[in-house]
């Protein structure tokens, strides 16, 4: 059982450290990836997606590695430099805490990690909010609730 989570988190590292995709271009797509004013869905959707996977993680104060990879591996295919930025550095977090998980060392401390994980965290959401503005975001999911 030890080895399957210790190769699924190798798995998870390993996706989320692979080179970024540039974003495909194309001649007859607005120059700006800021909504179009009346519009409600953004003209860069990784970045969306990404931004709006990092609300929900920091809302639930999710800093496992787990969690965080997907995020990391979607910003850093977005169109926007800022989010593009912000999920390498993200991605690194998520590493540093995928490899303390397979060391699974009970006397290693977790908080320096999780705090660069959280830091990278805001990273992106700042980056979010420099793209689309403050949110609510008109194109983000409406909240699950909660029981």
């Amino acid at each position: 059982m030890k080895r399957e989570l210790a190769a699924l988190s190798l798995l998870f590292v390993v996706s989320a450290c692979a080179p970024a995709e540039p974003a495909p271009s194309s001649s007859a797509a607005p120059s700006s990836s800021a909504p179009q004013a009346g519009s409600t869905a953004p003209a860069d959707k990784v970045a969306a997606g990404a931004c709006n996977m990092v609300a929900r993680v920091i809302e639930q104060q999710d800093v496992r590695f787990t969690s965080n990879s997907p995020i990391a591996m979607r910003a850093r295919k977005a169109a926007d430099p800022g989010v593009r930025d912000a999920g390498e550095r993200l991605a690194v977090a998520a590493k540093e805490s995928g490899d303390m998980f397979v060391r699974n060392d009970p006397n290693e401390d977790t908080g320096p990690v999780d705090a660069r994980m959280a830091e990278a965290q805001r990273g992106l959401l700042s980056a979010c909010t420099v793209l689309f503005g403050p949110q609510p975001w008109p194109f983000a999911p409406s909240p699950t609730p909660t029981t």
